[in-house]
């Protein structure tokens, strides 16, 4: 198991699919942290593989999760060896952090 938490800045501007992760060769992301802002209103879909959250956001209007319980698993789990994305529904500026982590 490799639990080397990494921090990943997040400067988004195309809409549709953004790969802020690329896949891991093996093992899966679990995400501990993550943070943006947009800088119009947008709608930002997290896609893990699996699920897709949809976050409908006002300009300017900060999003953030954490992992404030300390699960293994982060509080995103990504399918095994699949990207972590996030879509844009328009072209807007989007920036911020990440935290992850490869499980293998």
């Amino acid at each position: 198991m490799s639990n080397n938490l990494e921090k990943k800045s997040i400067a988004l501007s195309a809409s549709g699919d953004n790969t802020v992760i690329a896949a891991p060769s093996e093992g899966y992301i679990a995400i501990e942290h993550i943070n943006f802002i947009p800088s119009s209103a947008v709608t930002v879909t997290i896609k893990d593989g699996d699920l897709e959250y949809a976050y409908p956001l006002d300009a300017k209007q900060a999003f953030t999760i954490e992992n404030s319980i300390g699960s293994e698993k982060g509080i995103i789990t990504c399918k095994a060896k699949t990207a972590f994305i996030l879509n844009l529904s328009s072209a807007v500026s989007v920036n911020g952090m990440i935290r992850y982590q490869v499980i293998i």
